[in-house]
């Protein structure tokens, strides 16, 4: 009996004991007092500094109150806050206030900045850190995403109208996205993820589930971070230590581990995209084990704040968890609605492998790929946690709007918008033939159709019609189109055009990558041959080369002189062509994105080379010659500093065995007194003003972005550019021709994003002509450009 009761008495001192626990803990919540969001990766302190918990992603927190008075809670961009413990109850649910106000941090130091110190040891050992360069993994990522309108709760009076749906956007979502992907990678540099499972409220069709896993980066090391299309200076690099103000703001211990706690901003004069935000930084192995990171450039339509989470798997830092907030400016943007839109995203990391069998065939340069079945219900059973009550809400809602209004159109419009073309029930309206302009043939109107996938599935039958008025000349052609499917990157083609043809122009393959300098070129065609010409061409991509190969017969007949042949007193005599060929492009190191709405490729400093090997057949009334082809192309750009990039290119062409000026080279120029700016050309050479059989061209170009770490909405970008060539005439041409062998010579100063409208930034500048072949009235060697480019 005595010992039931020793052992009754144990018994019930240990649960009197772990009751005494669970009350001595309270658990909780921080939020921000003003939106009611989450706070992650504050700092709580307690006994005088010597312990204390951060909070996790999604702001919450335990803390175990046994001798506890009093804690203090601390976060970048939020007034120190202290709580007395008798005051708490749990759940708890803890407010900061945010400040309103903050100075720049000053940059001088009377001695070491101890921040820095540790910063240069997380370079130092940013290899043995970063999960890309440390080990072969593998692992699976779950992504969700949701879109709610930021509608304060202060406005005045709304009318019933607008509070029915203000009282919708708060127990539903805009949109919801979940996602699920496998990723593997090989050290150092080879990466696959694939997008196995999606489903977006409102459609059937889950193209739009990629994008969660697009807004940031997978880890924090790489010396440039890329938020929405963005890249930032990361402070983790060599370039951005020294650009970067960092501040020690604490020493915090986590289960027994120290951590530092830095905050960082941009220096004042430092001239980059910058980021603000802060590192708690694992003491024993310069690990980053929490970090956030936010944009807001003034420029962009966009404010992004990231949060990352590294846990230790196998004694390697490891990512565990990615949040991402994303506020669209009312107005600006897609959104032009008067409220913000608030996007937030999380990716949550499972089922890290680090020592995974990976085979070299597992890998190629698309390193996302949308694999997902348009049947989105197996996301059930894959999402790695529950929805909420909101959640529930808004797939029941906008499924039911969705299939009312068959939303799927929105999608099917966007994909054949990239493609070029316009959605028009069973067909598809090509947008290259609807309007088009050219000194030659000046405003040309038209209509192309061809058939969809849902008439033809993956062959697309049609034709075209166009008028150009000032050439006044009727074209038209027709053909057909077959990829195996529509993420293919392979695909046949014939085609039969009775059209204009651009004399003396030399082109290089991009695949179905639209090219603006293309479109741009064409604005400045001056002559043009009429041309009848069959095309037969098969296209594909083996990884990093890509190409086209094809075979093309053309009845030429010239309708004007040409400019590079002065005494030519009547059009060249109609000539016909055959040629078969091979246009290759090969880019080492480039990354794609493949996607439901095509192949996106990863911006690049990377070399790309051009090659283009055409052997073919002329006839020109009694004559036949053969000719052979050769064309290159090769381009390299180099990141000079963070706010600069270098890009040299160099284009040559040569021509053996043809003795027609018809079709040597001679588009070299777009030349104007004022024009659009197109680049690879030269901006002071006419258009056939020149000709050669063969040619040398080099560009270089020094771009340098200004005020990239200042307010306001100014952020201009200098363009140092200058171009040299040099073309000869090897063949006997029965004509005299003039060409540029004594070297053609021209520079110029580009001012760019000088305005911005949406997506679309404009500039100024002018370009100056020297050399053996400058004009005698110095105005003719100025051609003014006005700069037209993208970006978000």
């Amino acid at each position: 009996m005595y010992h039931l009761i020793k052992h009754g008495l144990f018994v019930i001192i240990i649960l009197l004991g772990v009751a005494e626990n669970c009350n001595s803990q309270i658990q909780g919540s921080l939020t921000d007092s003003e939106t009611g969001s989450p706070i992650p990766f504050a700092n709580i302190a307690y006994n005088k500094g010597k312990a204390g918990t951060i909070t996790d992603l999604n702001g919450q927190f335990t803390i175990n109150t046994v001798s506890v008075d009093t804690i203090q809670i601390s976060s970048l961009g939020y007034h120190t806050t202290t709580f007395h413990i008798s005051q708490i109850e749990s759940p708890a649910h803890l407010q900061l206030q945010p400040k309103t106000i903050e100075l720049q941090g000053v940059d001088v130091f009377p001695g070491e900045n101890p921040a820095l110190v540790i910063m240069q040891k997380v370079l130092d050992n940013s290899s043995e850190n970063n999960p890309d360069l440390a080990s072969n993994y593998s692992c699976i990522v779950y992504h969700k995403m949701t879109f709610s309108l930021d509608i304060p709760d202060t406005l005045s009076t709304p009318d019933s109208t607008e509070q029915r749906f203000i009282d919708i956007n708060r127990s539903n979502h805009l949109l919801l996205m979940e996602s699920l992907s496998e990723k593997a990678h090989k050290v150092p540099d080879k990466t696959s993820e694939k997008i196995i499972s999606g489903r977006v409220s409102g459609f059937k069709d889950p193209a739009l589930a990629i994008l969660p896993g697009l807004i940031q980066p997978f880890g924090f090391y790489s010396p440039e971070i890329e938020l929405m299309s963005i890249k930032h200076l990361n402070p983790i690099s060599k370039s951005g230590l020294k650009n970067y103000l960092f501040l020690l703001e604490d020493t915090l211990i986590e289960k027994g581990d120290s951590l530092f706690y830095i905050t960082y901003q941009p220096r004042r004069r430092s001239n980059i995209k910058p980021l603000t935000g802060s590192f708690h930084i694992h003491k024993k192995t310069w690990g980053i084990r929490y970090l956030k990171a936010k944009s807001a450039l003034s420029t962009s339509p966009y404010i992004i704040d990231i949060s990352q989470s590294y846990d230790r798997v196998e004694k390697q830092w490891f990512p565990s968890e990615l949040k991402s907030n994303l506020i669209i400016k009312p107005g600006e943007g897609f959104n032009s609605l008067p409220y913000a839109m608030a996007g937030n995203a999380k990716s949550i990391v499972t089922a890290v492998d680090l020592n995974p069998d990976l085979s070299k065939k597992k890998f190629s340069n698309i390193i996302l790929e949308d694999k997902m079945p348009r049947n989105t219900g197996n996301i059930r059973s894959l999402r790695y946690e529950p929805l909420t009550a909101k959640d529930s809400s808004t797939y029941h809602l906008l499924d039911s709007i969705g299939k009312a209004n068959n939303l799927d159109n929105i999608i099917r419009l966007q994909k054949e918008l990239i493609r070029g073309y316009i959605p028009a029930g069973k067909f598809l309206i090509d947008m290259k033939h609807l309007i088009g302009y050219n000194q030659f043939e000046g405003l040309k109107l038209g209509l192309g159709l061809w058939t969809g996938p849902d008439l033809t599935k993956n062959l697309s039958l049609g034709g075209y019609y166009t008028r150009s008025f000032k050439a006044e000349m009727n074209n038209y052609g027709g053909g057909g189109k077959w990829k195996p499917s529509q993420k293919s990157r392979t695909q046949i083609e014939t085609t039969f055009n009775h059209d204009m043809h651009s004399t003396g122009a030399f082109n290089f393959y991009h695949g179905s990558v639209l090219q603006l300098d293309e479109q741009l070129q064409e604005l400045s065609v001056s002559i043009k041959d009429r041309e009848e010409r069959f095309l037969a061409s098969a296209q594909t991509s083996l990884g990093t080369l890509s190409g086209k190969a094809f075979f093309s017969w053309s009845d030429v007949t010239p309708v004007r002189t040409y400019s590079f042949m002065p005494d030519a007193t009547s059009p060249e005599a109609p000539f016909e062509t055959m040629e078969t060929g091979i246009r290759l492009r090969w880019a080492p190191g480039e990354k794609l994105t493949s996607t439901a709405f095509g192949l996106l490729p990863e911006p690049t400093n990377g070399l790309k080379l051009w090659v283009n090997i055409i052997k073919g057949t002329e006839k020109q009334e009694e004559s036949k010659n053969n000719f052979t082809k050769l064309e290159s192309q090769l381009e390299k750009s180099f990141r000079t500093g963070p706010a600069s990039r270098t890009t040299v290119r160099v284009s040559a062409g040569m021509i053996d065995g043809w003795n027609n000026p018809g079709n040597i080279y001679s588009y070299f120029g777009t030349f104007e007194p004022v024009s659009v700016e197109v680049p690879g050309l030269f901006a002071t050479m006419a258009p056939n003003e020149f000709a050669a059989d063969q040619f040398l061209m080099t560009t270089f170009n020094h771009r340098i972005a200004l005020r990239q770490n200042h307010p306001g909405n100014f952020k201009p970008e200098i363009n140092f550019m200058t171009k040299a060539g040099w073309g000869v005439i090897a063949s006997d041409y029965p004509d005299t021709i003039d060409s540029f062998e004594k070297g053609f010579y021209e520079s110029g100063l580009i001012f760019d994003n000088l305005l911005q409208v949406l997506f679309i930034k404009y500039g100024f500048g002018a370009h100056y002509r020297y050399g053996p072949y400058q004009k005698t009235d110095v105005l003719d060697n100025w051609s003014f450009r006005v700069s037209i480019s993208f970006s978000l």
